[in-house]
Formats: C-alpha cells, sequence, structure tokens
C-alpha cells in the first residue's frame, strides 16, 4: 500500500496529504494521541525516505476521536487502528 502510495505521490508532484493517525479506545486520551501521532509519523518518515518531497506532507495525530467501527468489539478496535490520507 504505502509503495502504491508513493508511485501516485511521485506521479502528482503537487499533491499535498496529510497523514492521519488513529487508535481504538482501549488507553487513555493522552496515550492514544501521542500513539496516533507516531502512526502519522512514521508514515511520513516512510514516503520521506523513499522519494517524496516533505513539504506535501503532514502528520496529525486524532486518537481515538474519529472511530470508524465499534470499540466494543475486537474487530471494530482493529479497524479504528489505521491511517489514513486526506489530500489538502
Amino acid at each position: 500500500t504505502l509503495n502504491e502510495i508513493l508511485n501516485t505521490i511521485k506521479a502528482k508532484p503537487s499533491l499535498k496529504l496529510q497523514v492521519s493517525g488513529h487508535t481504538d479506545a482501549t488507553n487513555t486520551d493522552d496515550y492514544n494521541l501521542k500513539l496516533s501521532q507516531q502512526r502519522a509519523e512514521t508514515v511520513v518518515a516512510w514516503l520521506i525516505a523513499h522519494g517524496a518531497t516533505a513539504a506535501n506532507l503532514s502528520a496529525k495525530g486524532y486518537g481515538e476521536s474519529q472511530p470508524v467501527a465499534d470499540n466494543a468489539t475486537t474487530a471494530g478496535r482493529a479497524l479504528n487502528r489505521r491511517v489514513e490520507l486526506v489530500v489538502q
């Protein structure tokens, strides 16, 4: 998936993306915010290391604030632990 994203970035050099990190709700809000920020920053770092332009990428952690599934189930928590790309 990261290679596909990298290919798209390289094909569209003016594309600006925010990498958004998310977590499930199993830890404290503070911990989840830090973890989600680290997730986003890790993806940004990988993309830059493989040739993406740093100025076109930003990282933002949202913690558990934007769930896409129910945190009461194992499957739901797995879906909530994710990284998304948002075109800026």
